[in-house]
């Protein structure tokens, strides 16, 4: 649902091209009864529509049609208040796109990583989308490496995700503690970066949460952050991060690299 038509005709052309079905509405009343017609797989949602507003929606599948979280949806906005973000994330909302900062094409890269995310959940069936039906790029997901970012800066978080997605990796994004356990309690990941200033939680106490769950043990942990003395890198190192990473010192670049050497040194291994 997004009511400027030259984004929204050029985002509604690209996935069609990518081989989704799409149905659109250019206000939020539409948009609600469509969700509910349709049933759809996947959501893509702009916050300030004419009539009801995006948030409103949100809590009608929440609250009342009990669609939420189940069903993923993509919050497109003008505006990045990280206080409309968590409140989106606690219904279950998967990711949080700001306007100024994507091109249509990312928002096509998005829904892509959406469904690839269903699809290494084993819902493997043909899917109708309001609309999206699942593309062929989902089929290849079981054999994509999985990385969780657990990164509440969208443009680092951004900008390492498409990294990712260049390589074929699947990529889960948190930003707080709550979704990355709850995105961890769904999916098994193959690597996880994490940042230790989290909106809800310090993410050293995230980390030894991990290394105490049998689950997650094993699962490599990179911690990326802005702090950088000494005693915090020994600190995430003692917790069980098997590097550390100043941000201040690298680029998302640099990031991807050392999880692609650390990935051929053995140990990253996959699922």
């Amino acid at each position: 649902m997004e009511d400027e038509p030259t984004l929204a005709n050029l985002i509604e052309s690209g996935l069609r091209k990518e081989g989704y079905e799409v149905k659109s509405a250019k206000n939020g009343t539409k948009g609600l009864q469509l969700i509910r017609e349709v049933r759809p797989d996947l959501v893509l949602l702009d916050i300030m529509l004419p009539g009801l507003k995006g948030f409103a929606i949100l809590e009608k599948l929440y609250k009342e049609d009990h669609m939420l979280p189940a069903l993923p949806v993509i919050i497109i906005s003008n505006s990045g208040d990280s206080i409309e973000v968590e409140r989106a994330l606690k219904m279950g909302v998967r990711d949080f796109l700001i306007k100024v900062n994507f091109n249509p094409d990312e928002v096509i890269e998005k829904v892509k990583n959406a469904f690839k995310s269903e699809a290494s959940n084993g819902k493997r069936k043909t899917r109708k989308v309001s609309g999206f039906a699942r593309s062929r790029e989902a089929r290849k997901a079981q054999k994509a490496r999985k990385v969780l970012l657990v990164e509440d800066d969208t443009i680092l978080s951004d900008t390492l995700g498409r990294k990712f997605i260049e390589k074929k990796y699947t990529v889960f994004k948190a930003f707080n503690a709550s979704l990355a356990r709850k995105i961890l309690a769904e999916n098994k990941v193959d690597v996880i970066l994490l940042d230790l200033v989290l909106p809800d939680e310090h993410g050293l106490s995230l980390l030894r949460e991990f290394k105490e769950n049998d689950r997650l043990k094993h699962t490599p942990v990179l911690i990326i952050s802005n702090l950088g003395q000494q005693e915090e890198i020994e600190q995430g190192l003692r917790a069980g991060a098997v590097d550390y990473i100043v941000k201040t010192n690298t680029v998302p670049g640099e990031i991807f690299e050392k999880v692609e050497t650390l990935l051929q040194k053995g140990q990253i291994k996959k699922y």
